[in-house]
């Protein structure tokens, strides 16, 4: 069922309807549902729009809501989205073009077939952006609607988003946008928009926010998380100097898009970077993963994480590796961390204190025998239990009274928390008591899902450690106690802040979370008072004891699991959870054919259609869109705060759902607490912005969308750097640029269709080049027909050089093309260097970039490199290597590399000898034939010199060659 759209939701389509412009919608107020609308629109032969920018979930969003359209009645039966992907051929994609319709196809496939002719330019009516904020001046994105526009001027252009986060960064975003989109209008629809605000508030659901207090241990594993946060933080500002300290900061560090800030403020000097500051990035991202597992994960699971992380960092520490260990772990608060996290879980108990059925059981369990199982259940699993409860009387009572209830949505932030919620409720009964006394919780018996987790925990501690020697563990262990206690203190700046006491007695003090704090210094160790064991030394005896209880014995491999996420498939879990019968003890699944038969015998009596109101459904946010009108809920549970969601709640009850209570948990003086009401306030205020940049909003007439190549200070300042004096390198060989310029020939470039996912073709085409994109094997740019360039980024430089396929690519280049080219080029507002100042070593190491390209040149001589500092530059360059040039052959640039003849000579070779020599070191399918024309057999290239193969192969495949004839196999 597809809902209406509501007034503003209607306000909104028409807008947009009547011209064209950027829509930024709040998240949950319906632009899946706005956007499905103007496609729908826009679906019919009579025109050919494209969606531009759409993510695989869009396509299935839109696909769902045209097949509902098309089963109601009255509905449009010609309303459907076709999608282009790389399987589709260019004849159907022809087809396609011609047939009209609405067409989602990805940006390369798109604008290699504008370039083409294959669309025919008269029968594009538009393109519908999505998420209009990923679009920027380099994106492909925007090479496709200035094609558009150029090949036909009356085509729209219509834009959505709903981040509106993301038009706040940096200079001007907003106007930058609507120059590369080529518009200029925005519409903003935030939450506090009055009309929006007065429809949504006509029918408020019920809501009861329960602020679910956490347990001592999550509040000290919390503040412990957070210092090594805030410790990581201060020492990444210091090694790198360049990080905004406003927006770098602990508060910042709860959202998602943080790590990407980071990375971005790093980009320009990425390359120059040690190893040791960007495994502290890699660190950081892994602490703020971490801090948001403590209220998402288990405690099981959390300390499988955490002794993933420290094994982790141990093989890191033993292989041959330039990558640095991760120094947060040599502090106090990462001792705590795995101490707190560990005694969440299990504690050891001295043989004495177990009684011998205690060690029965546990022996039986695949569990060792002197631990006495704490796992400690969390907290909002109980108090959902207590809800659902509560909900289910509320229906039975609503039930005699005649009323219909409908089933119970329980919303989490992740699969892999649902998994969790699903097996908490499928086992809530059923408990295993181990009888140990003097239990750490006060009581023996703990649900069967935790201890199904604890036995996984140990059959992966034994598998993890079944090949490490004792001596190497041992000796690992004291190293790193010791550097615990010396190498904690560099890692923590300010030293142990505050004393927070024993676990043993009082209550704990609750740190705010990070933003209502006034100060964070260094790395407080939250504790450090008590003393704790070095992390790897509790990872160690961990193991031990996995060890010790023999959990890959036979009888453990059997023991049911009701595990989530890495102890089994999903498939497994639900024929587990199928399995539970009314005996808690048993945790074995029975393989027995008569009871199988019996249980088919009573099927009748277990399986059926449940009652709306005795149905619970368990879903995560990332499949929201929908939900609400196909389940349509009574009573809904967010289990993870999501003010998305939120507002999909308010758009339900708006249109008249029979929502009666909505239940609203949250951990009290959380980071996830703290997280939902950044979100708010960043959103808020980015709204705010939009609005005041709206008013002050400049946009050219004319605009046309077609980014300028660069500053003029940016010009002067990479000609400086270039060697090269201040000039218009353009010239008079792109006087129609832009569209202009009358009869003139534009300059032609044959570009690689591999290389549109870069952004020079789409500069070089805003700059009035002709670009035709062709599969061609040898280079990537050809200029005329004796100069080829291969375009390298940073990364692919390094790449292809440790490969050597750059060798084989300068080789093809330097023997079909009289002038070859090596371009390599740095990307946008990057640092226009290879390494540091002062980065160049006196020792020479074969491994380094230098080295690497100081071989290449002296291996092909004639091998030209070209340093461009940004892809603009690179515009300059090839305008001044095209100046008074012949235009390529575009035939001859495709057939360049491939032999037309190969079919007729590969008819009058003898197969065995050729498979034999192609099977030879530094012999391909490409260059077999030029040695079958120089010699006829295999004895005759054994007799060739080294000089004679060079000149036939080059020089490294003929050393290859050379050196696998002559070398001699007896010592």
């Amino acid at each position: 069922m597809v809902a209406p759209l509501l007034s503003f939701q209607r306000q909104v389509l028409n807008e947009l309807l009547d011209q064209d412009a950027l829509c930024v919608v709040a998240r949950g107020l319906g632009m899946e549902r706005i956007l499905a609308e103007l496609c729908r629109v826009c679906a019919t032969p009579q025109a050919l729009v494209f969606l531009i920018n759409a993510s695989d979930e869009d396509e299935a969003m839109l696909k769902h809501i045209f097949m509902q359209l098309r089963s109601g009645q009255g509905a449009d039966k010609e309303s459907e989205l076709a999608v282009v992907k790389n399987e589709t051929n260019s004849a159907s994609r022809a087809q396609l073009y011609r047939a009209g319709g609405l067409i989602s196809a990805t940006s390369r496939i798109l604008i290699v077939d504008l370039l083409n002719g294959l669309v025919p330019p008269e029968l594009v009516t538009g393109a519908i952006v999505c998420n209009a904020s990923r679009v920027t001046a380099e994106s492909i994105e925007a090479f496709v609607l200035r094609v558009i526009r150029q090949q036909n001027p009356q085509s729209f252009v219509k834009a959505l988003s709903d981040a509106p986060e993301a038009f706040t960064l940096g200079f001007a975003p907003l106007e930058k946008t609507l120059k590369v989109l080529g518009l200029r209008h925005v519409h903003l629809w935030p939450r506090f928009q009055v009309d929006i605000q007065k429809e949504l508030a006509a029918a408020s659901a019920p809501v009861v926010e329960l602020r679910q207090p956490q347990t001592r241990a999550m509040i000290e594993l919390q503040q412990a998380a957070l210092d090594c946060v805030a410790a990581m933080i201060s020492e990444l500002s210091s090694a790198a100097k360049v990080l905004d300290p406003e927006t770098v900061n602990v508060e910042s560090s709860l959202f998602r898009y943080f790590d990407a800030m980071v990375k971005r403020q790093l980009q320009p000097y990425w390359h120059r970077l040690s190893a040791r500051v960007r495994g502290m990035v890699a660190d950081l991202a892994s602490l703020r993963h971490l801090a948001e597992l403590i209220t998402a994960y288990d405690c099981v699971s959390l300390q499988k994480y955490l002794d993933t992380l420290l094994l982790s960092s141990k093989a890191t520490q033993g292989a041959v590796s330039s990558a640095p260990a991760a120094s947060w772990l040599a502090s106090d608060s990462a001792n705590i961390l795995f101490a707190v996290s560990r005694s969440r879980v299990f504690r050891r108990l001295a043989n004495a204190q177990a009684p011998p059925q205690t060690r029965e059981k546990l022996r039986e369990l695949g569990l060792p025998e002197n631990i006495a199982p704490v796992l400690e259940v969390p907290p909002k699993l109980q108090l959902l239990a207590q809800i659902l409860d509560e909900v289910g009387a509320a229906n039975r009572a609503a039930g005699g009274r005649g009323e219909e209830a409908g089933p119970v949505l329980v919303m989490a932030g992740s699969s892999r928390e649902c998994r969790l919620i699903r097996s908490y409720l499928e086992s809530l009964h059923a408990t295993v008591d181990f009888d140990i006394p003097e239990s750490a919780d006060g009581d023996s018996e703990h649900p069967r899902m935790m201890v199904n987790l604890l036995q996984g925990f140990f059959r992966w501690k034994a598998h993890a450690n079944s090949g490490k020697p004792s001596a190497q563990a041992d000796t690992s262990t004291k190293a790193t106690a010791s550097a615990a206690a010396t190498g904690a203190q560099s890692f923590s700046r300010g030293g142990s802040r505050g004393n927070r006491g024993s676990r043993g007695g009082g209550q704990a003090h609750r740190a705010p979370p990070p933003s209502k704090r006034r100060r964070v210094r260094g790395a407080s160790t939250a504790g450090s008072g008590v003393l704790r064991a070095p992390a790897e030394e509790l990872e160690q005896e961990s193991a031990e004891l996995a060890v010790s209880a023999g959990a890959e014995s036979h009888a453990a491999s059997r023991a049911t699991l009701l595990g989530f996420g890495m102890h089994g498939s999903q498939a497994e879990q639900d024929r587990t959870a199928a399995a539970l019968d009314a005996d808690a003890a048993d945790l074995y699944l029975d393989e027995d054919d008569a009871d199988r038969a019996d249980a088919l015998d009573t099927f009748d009596e277990c399986f059926g259609i449940l009652p709306k109101g005795e149905t619970i459904a368990v879903h995560s946010y990332s499949s929201r869109i929908g939900l609400l009108e196909s389940l349509r809920p009574t009573h809904i549970v967010m289990y993870d705060p999501e003010p998305a969601f939120i507002r999909d709640i308010e758009l339900y009850q708006t249109l008249g759902a029979p929502l009666r209570q909505v239940y609203f948990l949250v951990y009290d003086n959380s980071i996830e607490e703290q997280r939902y009401l950044s979100a708010i306030r960043r959103e808020r205020e980015s709204f705010e912005k939009l609005i005041r940049d709206k008013s002050t909003l400049v946009i050219p007439i004319g605009s046309s969308g077609i980014p300028s190549s660069m500053s003029p200070s940016k010009a002067l300042l990479n000609a400086a750097i270039a060697g090269r004096s201040h000039r218009n390198a353009r010239g008079n060989s792109l006087t129609a640029a832009n569209g202009q310029g009358g009869d003139e020939i534009r300059p032609t470039i044959v570009v690689d269709t591999r290389e549109f996912r870069s952004p020079l073709p789409s500069l070089l085409h805003a700059a009035g080049f002709h670009v035709v994109p062709r599969t061609i094997d040898i280079g990537d740019y050809i200029l005329h027909d004796s100069l080829a360039v291969e375009r390298k980024s940073l990364p692919d430089l390094i790449g292809s050089l440790r490969s050597g396929r750059l060798y084989n690519q300068a080789e093809a280049m330097t023997r079909h093309y009289a002038y070859a080219a090596l371009l390599i080029e740095f990307e946008v507002n990057t640092s226009f260097s290879l390494q540091a100042m002062g980065g160049v070593t006196a020792d020479i190491q074969i491994g380094s970039i230098n080295s690497q390209l100081a071989m290449l040149v002296l291996a092909f001589p004639r091998l030209r490199i070209v340093w461009s500092s940004s892809p603009y530059e690179t515009v300059n360059i090839f305008a001044e290597l095209k100046r008074n040039a012949q235009e390529p052959d575009i035939e001859r640039a495709v057939a360049m590399g491939t032999d037309d003849a190969a079919v007729e000579r590969e008819s009058i070779y003898s197969q065995s000898p050729v498979a034999l020599l192609q099977s030879l070191p530094g012999v391909n399918l490409r260059n077999y034939q030029t040695l079958a024309r120089k010699y006829k057999n295999i004895r005759q290239i054994c007799g060739a010199s080294k000089q004679e193969l060079e000149e036939l192969l080059g020089n490294e495949r003929a050393a290859k060659l050379h050196g696998f004839l002559h070398t001699s196999t007896t010592s």
